[in-house]
């Protein structure tokens, strides 16, 4: 269900090239995500129990 909301949902221009690093509760595993300001979605193990631990301002590369 929230797979589904993302994919419909446009972010603001602003925040559509930006990244974050986050770290899995689930998994342990790091990686390198598009922005969101609510959802984060671990690329390892699909868990969305995860944590924001950096933010980039700059053009996300993925």
């Amino acid at each position: 269900m929230i797979d589904a909301l993302l994919a419909a949902e446009e972010l603001p221009e602003e925040y559509r090239d930006r990244c974050q690093d986050i770290l899995c509760n689930d998994c342990g595993k790091k990686g390198t995500y598009r922005f969101h300001w609510l959802y984060h979605k671990c690329g390892f193990c699909g868990s969305y129990n995860t944590r924001v631990i950096k933010t980039d301002t700059t053009s996300c590369f993925t």
